[in-house]
């Protein structure tokens, strides 16, 4: 009988133990030892089976081992923020409300241009350059094709080498309106790209953190997003 009552006692001993949740790391707190001491700590950190912390009342570092540590109440700092951040925050939250979800597309790009969006405001420097290649380049082959036109219309007299027109204006002609039309398509497709991100951006995927807690409540799961 007398074995019963000690492997019982052993049992709610081991029992009322590992009801002790001792976290990894506390910024700051309260521990509460077997000896009913409560020692205000802050940076507490525990490893290899040691609580080690700074006693806010000494300022020295010192350590407990695990077996002799009641319960650890932790403390959650708080922020306080000035009235200035605070009126801030509270006019951007207004203004961030009153903003409405675009949806016209012509919308989308008066605003994205306005904020200066690095995509869109890209895609459309590149498609101004492509409007002027493939205005240039269309403008040198009228006219190199004009030029060899007249040239071979002209009249000469008997015995005076007729000049030859030259390809060189056409092909420049060429070449620039092939570049404009791709820088053109490269442009455009910038810009939807960016007014798509815009039409979406509501809808992002996000990738969520994990983080096991392990406290005076337990053990538990924290995802943040």
């Amino acid at each position: 009988m007398k074995k019963i009552y000690i492997l019982a006692f052993a049992f709610l001993s081991i029992v009322a133990y590992s009801q002790v949740n001792i976290p990894v790391s506390s910024s700051r707190g309260i521990i509460l030892t077997q000896t009913n001491q409560k020692i205000e700590y802050r940076n507490l950190k525990y490893e290899k089976g040691k609580v080690i912390y700074t006693n806010l009342q000494n300022g020295q570092q010192e350590f407990l081992y695990d077996n002799s540590v009641k319960n650890i109440e932790e403390k959650t700092e708080t922020t306080v923020l000035s009235p200035e951040i605070k009126s801030e925050n509270s006019a951007s939250s207004i203004m961030a409300l009153q903003k409405p979800k675009l949806t016209d597309k012509k919308e989308i790009q008066s605003f994205l241009l306005q904020e200066k969006d690095p995509q869109y405001k890209s895609g459309k420097s590149l498609n101004n350059l492509g409007t002027a290649f493939l205005v240039g380049g269309a403008t040198c082959f009228v006219v190199g094709g004009a030029l060899n036109l007249s040239s071979a219309n002209k009249t000469y007299s008997f015995g005076e080498e007729e000049p030859k027109g030259s390809p060189i204006p056409l092909i420049i002609g060429l070449v620039g309106m092939g570049a404009g039309v791709v820088m053109k398509l490269s442009g455009h497709s910038q810009m939807r790209r960016a007014v798509e991100i815009y039409k979406n951006s509501d809808t992002r995927k996000f990738t969520p953190s994990y983080y096991v807690l392990n406290n005076r409540n337990g053990v538990g799961l924290m995802m943040k997003f």
